[in-house]
């Protein structure tokens, strides 16, 4: 597939993944749009690979209070595409985590400018005029749909001198070891903040049983959450009936 057609659908999926996220569905999440991308590029599993990083070193992270956050769903979309045409899922990672903060900055963008069609959608609210109202805050999503989906089309018909830029950037050895680094920490941090919120002094069997299995025995993710599932219904059920 062509440049350009990769950089249309990829585009355009983005644009609706924003609006949808706004819906509440959650299809807008760096695991399914690394997957599309792979899709997309003919790589299903180095999007699934990359989608997968991203989705850890966003754990802990969250809009609280409209806070602005790095995008790593447009992260893990540019680092497959990347990482596909270079060969080198390190190189395809290293501009996940740089577009992923640099995306920062078109979601202040977005925010700001929907406040236009806010102002627009209250006057017509205050002469009572319903369809207007509506249709004023239907237009509101189009700074979110923009903010996402012109970053990623323009972005990707370019994608070529991105990689160019990234060689080059990581053909220094301090820049590339600090990049490892950085991103083998932030998963680790996602995790903290996780740990942060649950009562650890109470559940801690609980980690120190699931600690075992994955360093010990080698059972994957997938095997850990059912056991969590599993001995988390045990317990609620227990306490249910003491």
């Amino acid at each position: 597939m062509n440049t350009f057609l990769v950089a249309l659908i990829l585009g355009l999926w983005s644009g609706i993944a924003m609006v949808l996220a706004l819906s509440g569905i959650g299809v807008r999440t760096a695991l399914v749009c690394g997957v599309i991308a792979g899709v997309v590029v003919g790589n299903p599993r180095l999007g699934f690979e990359i989608g997968a990083t991203c989705t850890l070193m966003g754990i802990g992270f969250y809009t609280y209070g409209g806070a602005t956050i790095p995008d790593y769903v447009t992260g893990a979309i540019f680092g497959t595409v990347i990482a596909a045409k270079s060969g080198s899922y390190e190189e395809g990672f290293t501009v996940a985590v740089g577009l992923a903060l640099l995306m920062t900055q078109m979601d202040i963008l977005g925010r700001a400018t929907t406040t236009v069609f806010q102002h627009l959608a209250d006057g017509a609210l205050a002469k009572n005029s319903i369809k207007k109202f509506e249709m004023w805050t239907l237009a509101g999503t189009l700074p979110w749909m923009l903010s996402r989906a012109l970053p990623v089309f323009f972005g990707l018909l370019f994608v070529d001198q991105i990689a160019a830029f990234t060689n080059f950037a990581t053909s220094f050895k301090p820049v590339s070891d600090g990049l490892i680094i950085v991103g083998k920490s932030l998963p680790a941090v996602g995790f903290a903040l996780l740990l942060s919120f649950m009562d650890i002094k109470k559940f801690w069997p609980f980690m120190v049983v699931g600690f075992v299995l994955f360093a010990y025995v080698g059972v994957p993710t997938i095997g850990l959450a059912l056991v969590g599932a599993g001995a988390g219904a045990l317990f609620t059920s227990a306490k249910g009936n003491a």
